[in-house]
């Protein structure tokens, strides 16, 4: 549950899109960023507890793949994006995935590309399609979130399968590598050279802080095993989303057991 007595995040200029595709060392990109001072760097791992998030998400996908038979074809504007993206100054991870509508959206920012060798970030990637597509995944998109009005899962599936231009998740493994060359073809023909910087994880802090005009810190550049801490955070979430889908329906189970047992002591003394 949202804390409505929070203070709202102060409205933010977007300065950094890093859309490099989730699994590229996004988790680490986005530490390296907030070490450098941009505030409120928004990454999936680090949102994913948060309801408001991804109902955004939600229904940006709804507004751009239409592949999905949620889609709507109306256009995502900035007002809707800034309901997501307004209090932050990066952005990384779940924006690649709206990467063509992001850099028009916020055309004041600069773009971090990381690439990675297509197999060995296929063969990271492929765990979240087995991890999202599991059996208790299903439980939890299918049967929990809609009992407890969290979207975080059904969020995450369109988003992923309209990237990949997909109706399953056979499709979007099928996809991939058409997909993944589609994308890093398209950001470097559509944001202009000064604004891009194409980077590989293990360059360290140089290129960036260059590309950045920031100073380079005094400290190792992050290192987050993403694949662990995604793995961990969607456990921990889906095995959330049943509990309280079963504590919803608890006073209901209960009432049936008792209904029926009243029933059928009825009937014995008949």
């Amino acid at each position: 549950m949202v804390d409505s007595t929070a203070t709202p995040e102060p409205k933010r200029e977007m300065k950094v899109l890093a859309l490099g595709l989730p699994r590229t060392g996004s988790a680490s990109i986005a530490d390296a960023l907030t070490i450098l001072g941009y505030e409120n760097v928004h990454h999936g791992i680090r949102a994913i507890d948060s309801v408001d998030d991804w109902k955004v998400i939600n229904r940006a996908a709804d507004a751009t793949f239409p592949v999905l038979p949620t889609y709507s074809g109306k256009s995502f504007t900035r007002d809707e994006w800034d309901e997501l993206y307004g209090s932050c100054e990066a952005g990384t991870d779940m924006a690649a995935l709206f990467a063509t509508q992001l850099i028009q959206v916020y055309p004041e920012a600069k773009v971090l590309l990381v690439v990675r060798d297509f197999d060995s970030w296929y063969k990271s990637y492929n765990s979240v399609f087995d991890e999202l597509w599991s059996f208790r995944a299903d439980l939890a998109i299918d049967y929990a979130e809609p009992l407890i009005g969290y979207e975080t899962g059904v969020a995450s599936r369109k988003a992923i399968l309209g990237f990949f231009d997909a109706r399953n998740v056979d499709e979007a493994r099928k996809n991939a590598r058409m997909v993944y060359d589609r994308h890093y073809r398209q950001l470097q023909e559509m944001v202009p050279p000064e604004k891009l910087l194409v980077y590989r994880m293990g360059e360290g802090w140089e290129p960036i802080c260059e590309f950045l005009d920031k100073p380079v810190p005094d400290l190792e550049f992050p290192r987050v095993n993403e694949a662990a801490a995604l793995k961990e955070k969607m456990a921990k979430k889906i095995k959330s989303h049943i509990t309280k889908a079963a504590m919803v329906l608890m006073p209901w189970v209960v009432g049936v057991v008792a209904l029926g047992v009243g029933l059928w002591t009825v009937m014995r003394r008949n």
